[in-house]
């Protein structure tokens, strides 16, 4: 994977208001992804109040790595992990100051288009329950019942990608 590869994936999306970022993919080395970590703790270690150690948890080095870019700064950022037969994506954060501006959505689609492109046919997520109806509104559909992550209610959510 090579820094600022750009995904192949139709932007267009109702209800983005003024943000546009661009989503690139990036490596562990680079500058956008210290960047990434750091947007990742300011939103789940100290809004969250996620401990470190839970938010950082040895799994980075084996992720695929997207990152919004507003202005050429990281503006939202997730990470897709192969679950065997299956990407997981997680840690999906957007800056506080630019939520509801269409970057977590933008971020999601991007990321899915990823998957379906490597083979992929379904995408799995723990869902905070507060933002639950984003992932439903995505066409994710829930599966079982709450469960706690990092102290905060979780349910896993799930979506089939379309095959070619």
């Amino acid at each position: 994977m090579t820094e600022g590869v750009r995904l192949a994936w139709n932007p267009a999306s109702k209800g983005v208001r003024s943000v546009d970022p661009e989503i690139l993919i990036v490596d562990a080395d680079s500058p956008y992804m210290t960047a990434a970590f750091a947007l990742r703790s300011e939103v789940f270690v100290d809004e969250q109040a996620v401990s470190p150690e839970l938010e950082f948890d040895g799994l980075d080095d084996g992720a695929i790595h997207l990152v919004a870019l507003c202005k050429d700064e990281v503006a939202g950022t997730l990470r897709m992990l192969d679950g065997g037969g299956c990407v997981k994506i997680g840690r999906l954060a957007v800056r506080k100051s630019l939520r509801g501006g269409g970057i977590g959505k933008r971020l999601m689609q991007a990321a899915m288009a990823h998957a379906a492109a490597g083979g992929h046919r379904k995408v799995l997520l723990h869902a905070q329950l507060e933002v639950k109806e984003f992932y439903t509104g995505l066409g994710f559909q829930s599966e079982g019942g709450v469960f706690h992550e990092a102290g905060i209610p979780h349910v896993v959510m799930w979506k089939r990608l379309p095959c070619d």
